[in-house]
């Protein structure tokens, strides 16, 4: 009896590779899928997770935060949201509501390690209108104004500290962020 070409070795072993990168590359697509839910859902870009406590954000970055002693009474305090991007560079966002329901009214952003930089993905891009050096206790700081791509006006202060970098973006007066920034002490345990 003569055996039916269709149904060789070769081709059976052809089929079932075809069949067996078909399931694996349908599978490969469904956990990519699964993997954007969270993002979809929280509105986070990947990597970034929120956080409900400062303690919780010191475990996961693995030192103190850096908070501030002054702190104007047109801002609600504690924390409106907390976000850290793992890395690298790992950076941590406290954002603060001002008292009249604006959202991100002052935000600090902290990134520990020698000649660090706060992640993008946290801190997104502004352009810069002016620039000027700012004294600090300890490292250099720089105080920029800054336009926001919706068209908004604010400052940010970027310093650069010798263990870590702190920013802060303040949607308020440039001279009232300076004090807010030389009021920053590591919190302590």
């Amino acid at each position: 009896m003569a055996e039916d070409p269709r149904r060789s070795p070769g081709r059976e072993a052809v089929s079932l590779i075809g069949s067996l990168v078909v399931v694996v590359a349908l599978a490969g697509g469904a956990l990519r899928a699964l993997d954007a839910v969270p993002h979809l859902l929280t509105g986070e870009r990947k990597g970034v997770t929120r956080v409900q406590s400062i303690d919780g954000t010191e475990r996961v970055l693995g030192v103190r935060l850096f908070l501030p002693a002054f702190f104007p009474d047109t801002l609600q305090w504690p924390p409106a949201s907390i976000r850290v991007y793992a890395g690298p560079p790992a950076s941590s966002a406290l954002a603060f509501a001002g008292r009249d329901g604006t959202p991100d009214r002052l935000m600090i952003f902290q990134a520990p390690g020698p000649l660090a930089s706060v992640a993008m993905t946290l801190m997104p891009a502004v352009h810069t209108l002016h620039q000027t050096d700012v004294e600090m206790p300890e490292g250099s700081a720089v105080l920029l104004r800054v336009e926001f791509p919706d068209g908004r006006i604010g400052n940010d202060l970027v310093w650069y500290r010798p263990n870590e970098t702190l920013a802060l973006r303040y949607m308020g007066r440039a001279d009232e962020l300076v004090t807010i920034a030389r009021s920053l002490r590591r919190r302590r345990p």
